[in-house]
């Protein structure tokens, strides 16, 4: 797990950001300056109109954007204080999603050389797919949470603040997939591209963009799994990241079962005390606990350093009140749990390998998408057995992401069905300016 790969700092060595930015282009003038000077013919006129947009534009970013757009968090070496200003952070999901962006970009770019398909009209197409699909990402997870972020107890700017802030994630694969193919389905409407075969084309960097996408996943600790008892494939994640917190928030990490409260959500009631710190500190069935805690990314910094013999965790039981204990007794890692994300990207790997060599032998256009819409929900619906961050949807245990995948299921069989019997063998290789083989 690594959130945050760096944070760019409000201040370099006491100075300004901004400041800073400025004697960069100062210094980046003067070096071209001396260069130009020493060389005959030297452009400085020419390269400063040139880069005098990327100057002006960073400056206006460093000064607006970047006080907006810092995180506060807990200082590393004061835990204990109150939260400062840490910088924008550079978040190695935000990075892999752009990783996975340009790489099945690339992928499909390569295919559309090779058959002499309009690069020009798959950009476009891409860029209207990414922007939609991530639009379709959020708007799905805030459904999905929707009891989270139209809270009475927010107000309305905090309400739109949770909503634009996926520093922390927040976003669904199956809403991003929604997002992309309706973007997909306008653009090629309204440029009149050939609809199966633009839909084939771009299916296999949409699976090798889910694959690296995953592996986002797995940095910033979201879409992990249930508990895992094998010592393999189980791995941990370090205290303070979402599955860890989700454990202790429910007990599992103190040795305890419990279930939410039905007359109070921010208390649980305990079923069963098995070994661990539950049990050492006096927690017994039938207990209503309360687990407030700390930040966590508060914890981040304490467990299993020097601070946490400085601090106190305080459970509070109806039973007997307050119950404190070192932090120090808290594990630092979560109990081991499948790593979903590696099982997703590997599943998506595999999958875009077997989409790419199924273009070489469809019958007609429509099938690799169809083939990636019947095969995607079926591994989906089944690691949603094994994923524990999500609970049941509609009265039933089925997660919305599950009933997701047998809708696009019954649509992919469909597909399948209907160009397998109505589609045009023509339009496999039409004769029109989307075929100009090189």
């Amino acid at each position: 797990m690594l959130q945050t790969l760096i944070y760019i700092p409000p201040e370099w060595f006491g100075v300004p950001a901004l400041i800073v930015w400025l004697l960069l282009c100062v210094g980046y003038l003067i070096f071209f300056a001396v260069r130009d000077a020493a060389v005959k013919g030297g452009k400085l006129k020419e390269e400063i109109l040139a880069t005098l947009p990327i100057m002006v534009g960073g400056g206006a970013a460093v000064f607006w954007l970047l006080p907006n757009m810092s995180v506060t968090g807990f200082d590393p070496e004061q835990p204990l204080g109150l939260p400062v200003n840490r910088g924008l952070a550079v978040r190695g999901y935000g990075v892999m999603m752009m990783t996975a962006v340009l790489a099945g970009m690339g992928l499909v770019f390569y295919r559309c050389r090779k058959i002499g398909f309009p690069a020009d009209d798959i950009f476009r197409l891409a860029l209207w797919m990414v922007i939609c699909g991530l639009a379709g990402a959020r708007l799905f997870f805030v459904i999905q949470n929707r009891d989270y972020f139209f809270s009475s107890s927010q107000s309305f700017s905090e309400t739109i603040g949770a909503l634009l802030d996926m520093t922390q994630g927040g976003l669904v694969v199956y809403g991003s997939m929604i997002g992309a193919l309706l973007a997909a389905a306008f653009v090629i409407w309204k440029w009149k591209m050939p609809i199966w075969k633009t839909a084939d084309l771009i299916a296999p960097g949409m699976a090798l963009g889910l694959a690296i996408g995953r592996i986002g996943c797995l940095l910033n600790g979201c879409c992990w799994g249930g508990v895992c008892e094998a010592p393999l494939p189980g791995i941990q994640f370090p205290a303070g990241s979402p599955p860890y917190m989700q454990q202790l928030n429910n007990g599992t990490l103190l040795g305890i079962e419990s279930k939410v409260d039905p007359n109070d959500a921010r208390k649980r009631t305990v079923t069963s005390v098995g070994k661990g710190l539950g049990k050492e500190i006096g927690i017994k069935a039938g207990d209503s606990i309360e687990i407030p805690g700390f930040e966590g990314d508060q914890i981040r910094h304490i467990a299993g350093t020097p601070f946490a013999l400085q601090s106190e965790f305080e459970i509070k039981n109806a039973r007997v009140g307050k119950m404190r204990f070192s932090m120090n007794r808290l594990a630092t890692k979560s109990l081991a749990v499948h790593p979903t994300q590696i099982y997703s990207s590997i599943n998506a790997f595999v999958l875009c390998g077997l989409l790419w060599f199924y273009w070489y032998v469809r019958r007609s256009d429509g099938e690799v998408m169809a083939l990636m819409l019947m095969l995607y929900p079926v591994s989906r619906f089944v690691l949603e057995l094994i994923r524990n961050d999500e609970s049941g949807q509609f009265g039933t245990e089925l997660t919305i992401s599950q009933w997701v995948s047998l809708l696009t299921i019954t649509a992919g069989i469909g597909l399948f069905a209907w160009v397998r019997m109505f589609g045009s063998k023509d339009e496999i290789e039409p004769k029109n300016q989307y075929n100009r083989a090189n």
